[in-house]
């Protein structure tokens, strides 16, 4: 099936069918709207941050903004899933909100109305035009999220963490975004080598720390910016102490300006 996107509202829908998918780990990556992905088939591992979660048919997972996180195939075989990127307060779907900060995978296979819902998306999208899609699609993410709210149960608990390590430096990361100084002072803070931090990185995680680092800069500044703040001052609210470095970096990372969000 096709899939659908509309790079100005940062909406993404698509349902996707493989046969014999190779084994593959896709790139780590980040994003500033939430991603919502439904697995009915496959042999498949979901990381996110320092989460590993062996992915059951049924399980939805659901990445926060800002969240890094990559999806590993671990032996050849058919795979079906469904994704879905939005941008909750674009789209107004607020009951996204009703989901506590706990809950990332859930398995809705019990969950009869959860599953119709991924099917009218079928029905939608194969009978409907794009603006007249992306109107309704909306609506569909909304009703999920008040079902699970109100008739679904715990989330899913059964996860693997990565490293000792590599969690400690994404804790100092994301509590040191402001001020974190460079890579050293991460390594320092662990007692490791800098040469190992990276190996860690790329071995558990497919990205270097520096990169990790930038990411979640750049994805707090676009958040800043959008909401008013002027691009110097959130330059250095973000740690880049370079205002050039910042505007070469950022212009890469969202293809515009930061003045012209």
């Amino acid at each position: 099936m096709d899939g659908y996107i509309r790079e100005t509202d940062s909406m993404f829908f698509k349902h996707e069918r493989s046969e014999n998918l190779p084994c593959n780990t896709y790139s780590m990556h980040t994003h500033s709207v939430y991603e919502l992905l439904y697995f009915i088939d496959g042999d498949a591992t979901y990381v996110i941050e320092d989460r590993k979660y062996k992915l059951k048919k049924g399980d939805l997972i659901l990445i926060r903004p800002m969240h890094f996180h990559f999806i590993q195939i671990d032996s050849p075989t058919n795979y079906e899933r469904y994704d879905i990127l939005f941008n909750s307060e674009k789209h107004r779907i607020e009951s996204v909100a009703l989901m506590p900060e706990g809950y990332e995978v859930i398995n809705i296979a019990s969950n009869p109305v959860a599953e119709d819902i991924f099917k009218r998306c079928d029905l939608y999208r194969e009978s409907c035009d794009d603006k007249t899609f992306s109107q309704i699609l909306p609506h569909l993410l909304s009703e999920l999220f008040y079902n699970i709210s109100i008739f679904h149960g715990a989330p899913k608990g059964d996860y693997a963490t990565l490293s000792p390590i590599i969690s400690a430096a994404l804790t100092y990361i994301n509590d040191n975004l402001s001020t974190l100084r460079s890579i050293g002072e991460i390594a320092r803070k662990l007692f490791v080598t800098e040469s190992y931090l990276f190996r860690l990185f790329k071995k558990e995680l497919h990205q270097t720390p520096k990169k990790y680092l930038t990411e979640k800069r750049l994805l707090l500044a676009e958040r800043m910016i959008s909401s008013g703040e002027k691009p110097i001052t959130v330059s250095e609210l973000c740690g880049f102490h370079d205002y050039t470095t910042f505007y070469r970096n950022y212009t890469a990372r969202f293809g515009r300006p930061p003045s012209l969000v």
